[in-house]
């Protein structure tokens, strides 16, 4: 059961390192806050995303192979690690070339992985059901 105990820490990683972008819009939506506390704290979480990023790449592709019976298979879960993994690529771009289409295209393909992980935690087998493999 040490697979689901990476799939949670996988989770509270994926949110950890999402926060200071939806931290940041819950304020400007809501409470519009200058206050210093709460700058720093975004600051400090900017600094922990890309190491969280990278440590969430490797819990969750080590939580897969531990559920998956250490096999590669069409499964929920492969399709967020490939969202995932596609929005680091496009964060790494736009951290590159100062892009901000590219920019643009990480934030919503962070919302489309995350929509993902939502299917995987609610039906983890939805592909094969789906497409009939199993």
């Amino acid at each position: 059961m040490i697979y689901s105990i990476l799939g949670w820490t996988s989770l509270g990683l994926a949110v950890v390192a999402s926060s200071p972008y939806w931290l940041r819009m819950l304020n400007n939506w809501t409470f519009k806050t200058k206050d210093k506390r709460f700058l720093n704290l975004l600051k400090f979480l900017r600094k922990l995303h890309k190491p969280l990023g990278l440590i969430l790449a490797v819990i969750a592709i080590i939580h897969g192979f531990l559920a998956l019976n250490n096999r590669i298979r069409l499964h929920t879960g492969l399709l967020v690690y490939l969202g995932f993994l596609f929005s680091a690529i496009l964060g790494g771009a736009h951290y590159r070339l100062k892009k901000k289409g590219l920019f643009k295209a990480h934030k919503i393909s962070v919302l489309v992985s995350f929509l993902l992980l939502l299917l995987h935690l609610l039906k983890p087998w939805a592909l094969g059901q789906w497409l009939g493999i199993w």
